[in-house]
């Protein structure tokens, strides 16, 4: 019995890479079973003819999509989730079964004939998790109910075959996963429920709006959640919807603006390479950007600095990552010779900060100066003085 299958299952490989790399019409079974070392008459033993050896290599191939789909949806929770991994799973498993993959677009999606097989029926068993995930989505209100799982379906596949085709016809792209991340953007916009997600994200956005505006003025300790409310134009449990509570707001504040940061300061230095200008450009933007959210400023400094809970949030971790851009900068100065090799680039990057939080914090408190940026040029001849063998003269008055 163990001869036989392996029999069977060598004749069907052999027959997968001839089909490929001869053409279906091209291949005799004479073909097959001289590179399989048996008899015509074995290979007949097996299958009918060599229509039944074409229809029946799919079997294999689909049951491991089903395997591995089932082994990977485990523990995710989410249909938007479970659908990206679903078409990843399809994408990976066609680029790295070539043979399969031309067997499947060439020979037998136009034969008739196949979509009548045991073999197609366990392909809608396939289809059937991506259908079932969709039907998820749907009744959990994240995809679009009004649409068809089935034209969903026809969406994703049908695009994944008009690209895979490319591949092999043209070799272009080299790897096809590598459109991955634009095909699931365009098939998340299909199906999810944009308008429904965008009115959620205004409102969390005019909650925390309102509190920046509630903590800066009252301080975070005297407002209260209806303070916020009140701003917001919400009512009080629609904020715990979005908030557990009051410390949540205030930890997550930073998280929407260190992003907002990161980004200007990361677009602003590409195509930078001269490490003055670099550390001349993050401070001026880092200032320009206080300047520019002096409530969130003064959130920072009085609520969040000195606060022990804030070192253990998500939040403190995205101003690491800010801080590191500094810390990166002053390295490659090192590297460079640009800056001194005595200097550490920790305590450097300590002395930035703690030279701009002192700054900032007159400025809240005495209005001076009137306008913070108005010393972004001192400050950086200053922190540039201290990094450099070169003294620049006139920036200590």
């Amino acid at each position: 019995m163990y001869m036989e299958n392996s029999t069977k299952e060598l004749i069907l490989r052999v027959a997968e890479n001839l089909f490929a790399t001869k053409g279906f019409s091209d291949t005799k079974i004479s073909d097959i079973s001289s590179r399989v070392q048996v008899s015509d008459s074995t290979v007949y033993e097996h299958f009918q003819n060599k229509e039944d050896i074409l229809f029946t290599i799919p079997r294999k191939n689909t049951e491991k999509l089903i395997r591995l789909n089932e082994s990977h949806l485990r523990g995710l929770v989410g249909a938007e989730v479970k659908l990206r991994k679903l078409i990843w799973n399809y994408l990976e498993f066609m680029t790295q079964n070539r043979d399969y993959t031309n067997l499947l677009l060439f020979d037998l999606r136009p034969t008739r004939a196949f979509y009548q097989t045991e073999n197609h029926r366990l392909i809608r068993e396939f289809t059937g998790i991506y259908r079932n995930v969709i039907i998820e989505g749907q009744k959990e209100g994240n995809f679009w109910p009004e649409v068809s799982p089935t034209l969903i379906l026809n969406l994703i596949f049908g695009t994944i075959d008009l690209l895979l085709i490319t591949w092999l016809i043209q070799e272009k792209p080299e790897d096809p996963l590598s459109l991955f991340a634009g095909l699931f953007d365009l098939v998340e916009h299909a199906v999810v429920r944009r308008s429904r997600e965008s009115k959620n994200h205004d409102k969390r956005t005019q909650i925390l709006n309102a509190a920046v505006k509630v903590f800066s003025e009252l301080g975070f300790k005297k407002a209260r959640i209806q303070d916020i409310s009140k701003l917001a134009g919400v009512a009080d449990g629609t904020i715990y919807k979005y908030f557990r509570s009051k410390e949540e707001i205030l930890f997550t504040l930073p998280v929407e603006n260190t992003k907002e940061l990161i980004g200007i300061q990361r677009e602003h230095l590409s195509g930078l390479k001269d490490t003055d200008l670099k550390l001349a450009v993050l401070l001026k933007d880092y200032l320009h950007y206080i300047q520019t959210h002096k409530d969130y400023s003064s959130i920072v400094y009085f609520d969040l600095r000195y606060n022990r809970a804030f070192y253990q949030t998500d939040a403190y971790q995205l101003f690491r990552d800010f801080a590191r851009i500094f810390y990166d900068v002053i390295v490659d100065g090192i590297s460079r010779q640009h800056f001194r090799a005595e200097v550490n680039p920790y305590v450097a990057t300590k002395m930035i900060f703690g030279l701009t939080d002192h700054v900032v914090l007159s400025w809240i408190i005495f209005r001076r100066p009137r306008h913070i940026t108005n010393l972004s040029d001192p400050i950086c001849d200053l922190i540039l003085n201290a990094l450099s063998e070169t003294h620049r003269p006139g920036v200590i008055s």
